[in-house]
């Protein structure tokens, strides 16, 4: 195993339920001790994802690399062991705190009083110091979230994977699951992979955030993706409400990406050179990952990422008319 060889290279990967493909990944490397988000909507492949880095499914086609090492069939198990993963809805068994998170760490051979030291230490680094002799069916459900994210940490595996850690969890467990993330990578270096239908959050939380739509790596400006198809003049992307700018690159594809971080909004026309400007109205505004989430409705919904400082100065309230501006160079179509 080389010291600078990536956590996961996946060369031609496909996966398919059946006769229904799922997934298909040209080529993805997700580097040692980084914290890398896969963003996308449900059903995007993200969870397919994770169980084939997880090493609970195995890939139709293509190769997989583990920390420099050829992922062959005869290795799932080893790998698996190597690597932690936290399910969107977690199982917990009807017991004790203590003995759901013991589980894993007796399964993989361990016995004696490390176990019990390993599972305590683990439930204090989810906040949960004290619930050992709690019954599992009687927490709430951010309680029983943590106490499996304390099953996987006991593991104290090489890599973490983690299925959308914040859904259906209170802003309490939300804050110190995210402080965890950010504590176990910096501190211990750990390489987290972790899934999110949310783009600011991921994009507060990782070091890179990589796009899945349907089954395929895209853009990671998945807030605005649209569908249609190019114009006869191979420059503008038509979504039947709207005619986009792309550039006389020869793209071609049936949907449309328009990066959130580069739209620019104006209350007046702008003097640039931007050839895509479309009047709307501001119809949602949010504060998320320490950004503000404007959304304008211009056609089609568009959402736009822009600081505190530009929503303070541009005096930005809803329901108010706004232009929305952007270069050729913020879209891709794929």
């Amino acid at each position: 195993m080389s010291d600078a060889a990536p956590a996961y290279v996946l060369e031609g990967v496909s996966f398919a339920y059946g006769a229904e493909p799922v997934l298909s990944v040209e080529r993805l490397e997700i580097p040692r001790g980084e914290v890398v988000a896969l963003a996308g909507a449900n059903g995007s492949g993200k969870t397919t994802l994770l169980h084939l880095l997880a090493f609970l499914e195995a890939p139709a086609s293509g190769r997989v690399a583990f920390f420099g090492e050829e992922a062959r069939a005869e290795q799932r198990l080893a790998l698996r062991r190597r690597v932690g993963l936290l399910l969107q809805q977690p199982y917990l068994f009807h017991a004790s705190v203590l003995a759901n998170v013991e589980y894993g760490l007796r399964v993989r051979g361990l016995s004696g009083h490390a176990v019990r030291e390993r599972a305590v230490a683990a439930l204090g680094q989810v906040g949960l110091a004290g619930f050992e002799g709690r019954r599992a069916a009687r927490l709430s459900g951010g309680e029983a979230k943590r106490v499996a994210l304390a099953r996987v940490l006991a593991l104290d595996t090489e890599v973490l994977l983690l299925d959308e850690p914040l859904a259906h969890v209170d802003a309490h467990t939300a804050r110190r699951t995210e402080e965890l993330i950010l504590r176990l990578n910096r501190d211990h270096g750990r390489t987290i992979v972790l899934a999110a239908h949310d783009l600011l959050w991921a994009h507060a939380l990782a070091h890179r955030v990589l796009g899945l739509h349907e089954g395929r790596l895209v853009p990671v400006s998945l807030a605005n993706v649209f569908r249609g198809a190019m114009a006869q003049d191979g420059e503008h992307f038509d979504t039947g409400r709207l005619s986009v700018f792309v550039g006389g690159g020869g793209a071609c594809g049936t949907h449309l990406a328009i990066d959130p971080t580069a739209i620019v909004l104006s209350r007046e026309p702008l003097p640039s050179s931007m050839r895509n400007a479309f009047e709307g109205r501001i119809v949602a505004i949010s504060e998320e990952g320490g950004n503000v989430r404007v959304e304008v409705e211009a056609g089609e919904r568009f959402h736009v990422v822009v600081t505190h400082e530009s929503l303070r100065l541009l005096d930005l309230r809803l329901g108010e008319p706004i232009r929305l501006s952007f270069k050729s160079t913020a879209t891709r179509v794929f």
